[in-house]
């Protein structure tokens, strides 16, 4: 007679062959270990293995080259579902007793399985995936600039299961069980699904995607912003926008950011969609400052959260040309428009699960724009683009064939075709030459002129022509928005002293600025349970939520706007209120004459 452990591995050696058997093509073959289970446990082993055998792809199966074995136990850890190790699983024995008659199999066991299918692939000679770059770059394991390695896994929100986070492998893993048993996988993580199909197989799932891209933008308005549903097949550009430096600390290396052409409602994409500049976006990396103060040891050290702004292109040259006096470089980057899907597809990754630290020297706007164009072009990440100022950024952009910069040669067709947008400076100066010629105003420069007290200013308001006035109104207006910045200043010192007794001010600060966490946060818009991009319902709750934060943050910004300026000192008050004067006066001057010419002329005619 045969020995009994001889007759039990002879029976399941055949079992094993019959399992393969309806898949005669597939590489796939399991050898199931019957050790400690009991029949109803093993008649459970044996369905699973072959309903999971026929559900999985062809293609998924081919790879295998040598037979996996399967073992059950009871020994894993409770938080663990199976190991892989020598091109052998063991799974959770008590996983079985949920196996019932009649029923599919389930997903906590064809996950479990499909997880350590996957372990046993990547450490095979045919795969190694999780040890390439470019899934590296895909998974969220960015390269750190200055030195070799990457950094931790900042992809935190919207996020299917956080053990993906412990490492490469884990994270291929986990989302190999998603892309198999999840028909939305490719709708919510687009790109990681293209790489699954491209680099193992497809899923053999049926998906119909929004084409659109969800990202929440910025508004004019202070404190508004809506839910932008993005076609890609209307951004005929992507432009590198850099701003120049000024002698601020925090900006005197410049800033990076990425200018979206999106072509108008109707327009077919083309070189006309760059003078549709209502419709362009920018992509900009930027410290949240969720406090009143920014301070550069915390950006130093990385204690301000790194957020992807979307805001208005308009928005973005009155802030640097008009406000800070810097101007704006557009220069087109060389991409196709499958590249430019891709890269924006990744820009909606980020957007909506990085959770990255903002550090003025390692990781700031330059690094997080290199590290977004080298993850959404493939073709780009070698040999990479790390580098850690804006303008060393563009010279890499430009060596390596990435970057257009021949369109800045000539700064005036440049300015023409909105390829440069100059600082208001020789704007500035330009007017007050001309106020210069009417008025005996002492001063040369309009940079001294602008730094006389208000009260000098306004002796001139009604000693001009329409022209003169014209040119001191908008003299006026930058005026204000400089005493605004040093009001901000001010108001920052101030508000970060408990001791000044702004504690109402402060808290009502806090709390829009709370609210406005959650607008460059958007993860926080949508309801808990989904991952990756937010689909259907998920999109119509973001929508809603960012609507009633801008219905209550527009008037609350204005609200506050009053209440801080009352905290002023005194004089700066009074600067305030003389040039607000000024306005007015101007304003009134220049409807008068300009009245005064049109009657002039109705009557000669």
């Amino acid at each position: 007679m045969q020995a009994p452990g001889r007759v039990r591995r002879w029976r399941w050696a055949v079992l094993a062959a019959a399992l393969a058997a309806p898949l005669a093509q597939a590489a796939l073959r399991f050898d199931l270990q019957p050790d400690g289970l009991d029949p109803t446990r093993r008649a459970a082993a044996e369905r699973m293995l072959q309903e999971m055998q026929q559900q999985l792809p062809p293609a998924w199966q081919a790879r295998f080259e040598q037979p996996v074995t399967v073992r059950w136990s009871d020994t894993l850890p409770d938080h663990v579902h199976g190991r892989a190790g020598q091109g052998a699983i063991t799974l959770r024995r008590d996983l079985l007793d949920q196996v019932r008659p009649a029923e599919p199999v389930p997903r906590a066991l064809q996950a479990a399985l499909i997880h350590e299918l996957t372990h046993v692939l990547d450490r095979s000679a045919q795969g190694g995936w999780s040890r390439s770059g470019r899934w590296r770059d895909l998974s969220g394991w960015q390269q750190r600039p200055w030195r070799l390695g990457r950094s931790a896994n900042r992809f935190s929100q919207r996020s299917p299961d956080a053990y993906e986070r412990s490492s490469p492998a884990e994270f291929l893993a986990v989302n190999a069980e998603h892309f198999l048993l999840d028909a939305g996988y490719a709708c919510r993580r687009p790109a990681l699904a293209a790489w699954f199909t491209d680099t193992i197989g497809a899923s053999g799932l049926a998906a119909h995607c929004d084409g659109r891209l969800p990202l929440v933008q910025a508004e004019a308005v202070n404190g508004a912003a809506s839910l932008l549903q993005l076609d890609p097949a209307r951004v005929y550009a992507v432009d590198y926008l850099l701003a120049e430096g000024n002698d601020r600390l925090m900006s005197r290396w410049g800033h990076s950011m990425l200018r979206l052409v999106i072509c108008a409602p109707g327009r077919a994409p083309g070189p006309a969609c760059r003078m549709d500049l209502a419709h362009h976006r920018v992509l900009s990396f930027r410290a949240f400052v969720d406090d009143v103060q920014i301070s550069s040891w915390r950006g130093l050290t990385g204690a301000y959260p790194s957020r992807l702004f979307v805001l208005p292109l308009n928005q973005v040259i009155n802030e640097y040309t008009q406000v800070e006096l810097r101007g704006l470089s557009s220069v087109p980057l060389r991409l196709a428009p499958a590249q430019i899907a891709s890269l924006l597809e990744r820009v909606a990754q980020v957007h909506w699960s990085y959770d990255g630290r903002y550090l003025f020297v390692s990781n700031n706007c330059a690094v997080e724009t290199g590290k977004l164009l080298q993850e959404g072009v493939p073709g780009w990440a070698t040999p990479g683009l790390n580098r850690i100022t804006p303008r060393g950024l563009l010279a890499r952009l430009q060596r390596e064939g990435h970057a257009d910069t021949r369109v800045l040669d000539d700064r005036a067709l440049a300015i023409r075709q909105g390829y440069y947008f100059a600082s208001a400076q020789d704007h500035y100066q330009q007017l007050f030459d001309v106020a210069r010629a009417e008025l005996p105003l002492q001063d040369v420069r309009v940079e001294d002129w602008l730094r006389r007290p208000a009260a000098q200013r306004a002796g001139y308001v009604d000693a001009a022509g329409l022209r003169t006035t014209s040119a001191l109104l908008l003299l006026e207006q930058a005026a204000r928005q400089r005493e605004e910045l040093r009001a901000r200043d001010v108001l920052k010192r101030a508000l970060g002293n408990s001791a000044a007794g702004t504690d109402a001010a402060r808290d009502a600060l806090m709390a829009l600025l709370r609210d406005s966490g959650q607008l460059v946060s958007p993860s926080t818009l949508v309801p808990s349970g989904g991952y990756g991009l937010p689909l259907g319902s998920e999109r119509d709750a973001a929508a809603a939520a960012t609507a009633q934060l801008s219905a209550h943050g527009v008037p609350a910004w204005q609200q506050l706007q009053q209440q801080l300026r009352a905290l002023l000192p005194a004089a700066q008050q009074r600067e305030l209120a003389t040039i607000d004067d000024s306005l007015a006066r101007l304003g009134a001057r220049m409807r008068a004459l300009a009245g005064a010419d049109a009657a002039t002329g109705a009557a000669i005619r």
